[in-house]
């Protein structure tokens, strides 16, 4: 494979972290927003997400190609524990994964790619870290924006901000963020550059909590090849375009 070749994959490869397309969107009514008292709750959200040393959640993500009438939908358990470590270990398909064990990223997707795990710079796996990347200094590199309808996400009510970069550049277009009275986000939708739509849906989050030993070690599966594109791509390769 080469460093062309590679970098392409890694592009494609944020978007198969991605889960399941709702049936339906869930109603909506018009109603009126305190945008103080709302922007008070994202910067909280934000704060709590940052001062968490560990995350667990389970997750429906929806992928929507602008070429593609059909959604990509995948389900499984996130685990994480900023800044370098995270596990998406899917229960659909079952047995793909994608870990960062703090020194490179292991993408593991027997459901498409049989036989070979790709493993990638650390770097990279800045592009699965969607909740850091939207809730990340609110207001600075992002416009954030309190939408006048409410939601509910799961039978609970939520309060939507959209997000708009302030310089060119940035990995999306634009986003969306749901965000519960308890100050955990909920929900969260990105359309990046080139048209492709992710939703990622979590359920049952908690912060601050044990991980199992291990959550963050990929075993190579046996007779499994590495395909090793850290010492291909080197550290800078997440920066390139």
């Amino acid at each position: 494979m080469t460093a062309t070749t590679a970098r392409r994959a890694i592009r494609a490869l944020a978007g198969l972290a991605v889960v399941a397309a709702s049936a339906a969107p869930p109603a909506r009514a018009q109603a009126p927003r305190d945008t103080a008292a709302a922007m008070a709750l994202y910067r909280a959200a934000a704060a709590r997400f940052a001062g968490a040393k560990t995350m667990r959640t389970r997750f429906e993500q929806t992928l929507i190609s602008p070429v593609s009438p059909t959604p990509r939908v995948t389900r499984g358990e996130l685990m994480q524990r900023p800044p370098s470590r995270f596990a998406f270990r899917f229960t659909e398909p079952a047995g793909d994964a994608v870990i960062s064990d703090g020194d490179a990223l292991w993408v593991y997707l027997p459901s498409t790619a049989k036989g070979q795990v790709l493993k990638l710079p650390r770097e990279v796996g800045g592009a699965f870290d969607v909740v850091a990347r939207l809730l990340a200094n609110p207001g600075d590199r992002t416009q954030v924006r309190v939408m006048p309808e409410t939601d509910r996400v799961g039978g609970e009510a939520v309060t939507v901000f959209a997000l708009t970069p302030r310089a060119a550049g940035a990995p999306f277009q634009t986003a969306k963020v749901w965000i519960g009275r308890d100050e955990l986000v909920r929900q969260l939708e990105v359309e990046e550059p080139g048209g492709l739509r992710r939703r990622l849906r979590f359920t049952g989050m908690r912060l601050g909590v044990a991980l199992p030993r291990r959550a963050f070690v990929f075993d190579v599966p046996p007779g499994v090849r590495i395909v090793d594109q850290a010492a291909l791509l080197g550290p800078g390769a997440a920066r390139r375009p």
